[in-house]
């Protein structure tokens, strides 16, 4: 197919998709030759539609109506046609702007960047982020919460705040809470999962019964927070999806809304890029998940310490701005692994 395309062909598929990506309007001979810049009659820019259309490369939804890019237009707009993506300054700044602030809690840094994600290309964007052992402690607190409990709150060194509800006795007083605290966020401060000797430290602490017991608790959920592979997922702009689709009928947003509620749907979608390692980019009937067949989906990896990979990903519409969408992408994943490799040091 591709040797029957020549320039002339291209570029009037590539004037098509760059107009209905833009206004979302079938597009006419008159528009192709404003956009291409071809010195031909419109007769002629029609007949070259014509084949592009016997190609499969285009399609005419009324008689009258001009011509919408099909899936394969996409595709071959995407590997062929697409001018180099970079994200704009002002994108560009945008991100930037999110991996300014050093003491940002990791958590709320990753909700971010899934909510800037899909604000930069009118997605919905999702961040696929596994820590596993090796991260160490940098910070324990444990407070009273109601009769008869505590929270336990530790915090990394990647930035990760793990918070649990433990049972205490009642009669455990707030001088040896605040002596199990401080005890806790000294000892444990830059040690790992596998540097936690619970019996050593209780020998250590000299707690009274009540604290000790306290202590015995809050050790262990230190111990299994650093020594899980603790698999997060981060949802940003799940209304934009709505916006851009409300045109493919009710019943069809419904049930693309109702897979990205699922975790185990988003975790499919983001492990496949750890297997391929590269830029991806699905479209239509290209995705192997039905839900996504009427979408697009753009998405890449990035590193993390102790050799694991993140991903993150958006999905939109198969009219999506393409080169803005994966140029902001790889800066984010650019970035977002920088920056929570730095943390890790």
């Amino acid at each position: 197919m591709i040797s029957e395309i020549d320039r002339r062909k291209k570029k009037i598929l590539q004037a098509v998709v760059q107009s209905f990506i833009l206004t979302g309007k079938p597009v006419g001979s008159g528009t192709v030759a404003r956009i291409s810049g071809l010195k031909v009659s419109s007769a002629t820019i029609r007949n070259e539609m014509g084949v592009l259309e016997d190609l499969g490369l285009l399609s005419q939804p009324h008689t009258s109506a001009g011509r919408v890019p099909t899936d394969l237009a996409y595709r071959f707009y995407v590997d062929m046609l697409m001018d180099q993506h970079r994200p704009s300054s002002q994108d560009a700044k945008a991100v930037e702007k999110l991996f300014e602030a050093r003491s940002r809690e990791m958590e709320g840094m990753l909700q971010e960047a899934s909510l800037l994600l899909g604000r930069l290309t009118h997605t919905t964007a999702m961040v696929f982020a596994p820590f596993s052992a090796g991260d160490t402690v940098r910070h324990v607190d444990v407070v009273r919460f109601g009769v008869g409990r505590a929270m336990v709150i530790i915090v990394t060194t990647r930035g990760q705040v793990g918070r649990r509800l433990v049972s205490m006795d009642s009669e455990v007083t707030d001088e040896t809470l605040e002596r199990v605290s401080a005890f806790l966020d000294r000892e444990l401060s830059g040690r790992g999962a596998e540097a936690i000797d619970p019996t050593a430290l209780k020998k250590k602490a000299r707690l009274p019964k009540g604290g000790a017991a306290l202590l015995q608790v809050a050790l262990e959920v230190a111990s299994e927070y650093l020594g899980a592979i603790d698999e997060r997922v981060y949802i940003g702009g799940t209304a934009n999806i709505v916006r851009e689709l409300e045109g493919e009928g009710s019943e069809s947003v419904q049930v693309l809304l109702e897979a990205l509620e699922k975790q185990y749907f988003i975790l499919d979608l983001l492990k496949d890029l750890l297997r391929e390692g590269t830029l991806t980019v699905r479209i239509g009937e290209e995705n192997r998940l039905a839900e996504l067949r009427r979408c697009a989906f753009v998405g890449t990896s990035y590193p993390l310490a102790g050799g694991l990979f993140g991903s993150l990903g958006v999905v939109g519409p198969v009219y999506m701005d393409y080169g803005r969408t994966i140029g902001v992408v790889e800066l984010m994943a650019e970035n977002l692994g920088r920056r929570l490799l730095s943390s890790s040091d």
